[in-house]
């Protein structure tokens, strides 16, 4: 004789395929959310209970804190970059004339990996203590010449850097912002580009609007990313609400915080 509560949990196990439609994972919000629309009589401590038992029927497994993943899910990668040679140089010959305590380097070449359309004309981004931006826009300069700009406006993105190849930005670090070492050389993680990319829509103009939707839905389709990590980036550049928006907007509730 199946009990009543089985044939609830084989029930649930039948939906969670539409459930997670082509995200990797999912929230335990959102599971338990989706759960109680099968029941609404459903206390949330039985609700629990379920989850719990289609981790051990292996039908849903653990993804990372607060997020659920089929057990035959590809699983997402680190995103680690490959940081472009002259760049790490660059990096480490003014880091150690300068002694830089924090900072970061990386090309938005990088993020033609999450476009539909590739843009051509990229810049390579140098960040740095707002302390050390004057003494790191010189020494880039000596090396570089007329390819270095330090935190340009409007105007001169239109008018000079649009027209410079290979063009150099100094720009300053926003403090506690997400790094990782590649190679020895600090870059930003994801986590940090995807919240720049709201953040500067004026610097970052190639990829916005679509662009932008597009790159987020890739980035969470091929990496793994902390929630917590992206929300409290967001919350130090005051775009918090916009980043709830456009995760919402996008079906990607697994990245709201827990």
């Amino acid at each position: 004789m199946v009990l009543p509560e089985e044939h609830f949990l084989i029930s649930v196990e039948h939906q969670l395929r539409a459930w997670f439609g082509d995200q990797p994972v999912l929230a335990r919000k959102e599971l338990l959310e989706r759960v109680a629309a099968l029941n609404p009589a459903l206390k949330k401590a039985t609700l629990d209970v379920y989850l719990h038992r289609l981790t051990l029927r292996n039908q849903l497994v653990h993804a990372g804190r607060g997020v659920y993943a089929l057990p035959d899910a590809p699983r997402a990668a680190e995103f680690a970059p490959s940081v472009p040679p002259e760049l790490v140089e660059l990096w480490q010959a003014v880091a150690a004339e300068l002694f830089l305590d924090a900072g970061c380097v990386w090309p938005t070449q990088w993020l033609n990996d999450f476009t539909s359309h590739q843009v051509m004309r990229t810049v390579q981004l140098v960040e740095v203590e707002p302390a050390a931006l004057d003494s790191t826009y010189y020494a880039l300069k000596d090396r570089l010449g007329g390819r270095v700009f330090l935190a340009p406006d409007a105007r001169v993105l239109e008018l000079y850097v649009a027209e410079t190849p290979d063009a150099v930005l100094v720009l300053p670090l926003v403090s506690r912002a997400p790094l990782q070492l590649v190679s020895g050389t600090p870059v930003p993680r994801l986590e940090k580009i995807l919240v720049d990319l709201l953040s500067e829509p004026v610097l970052l103009a190639s990829y916005q609007g679509e662009e932008l939707r597009t790159i987020y839905r890739t980035a969470a389709r091929r990496y793994r990313l902390d929630a917590r990590t992206l929300h409290a980036y967001a919350r130090r550049r005051g775009k918090a609400p916009a980043l709830r928006e456009l995760l919402l907007a996008e079906g990607l509730s697994s990245l709201l915080p827990q």
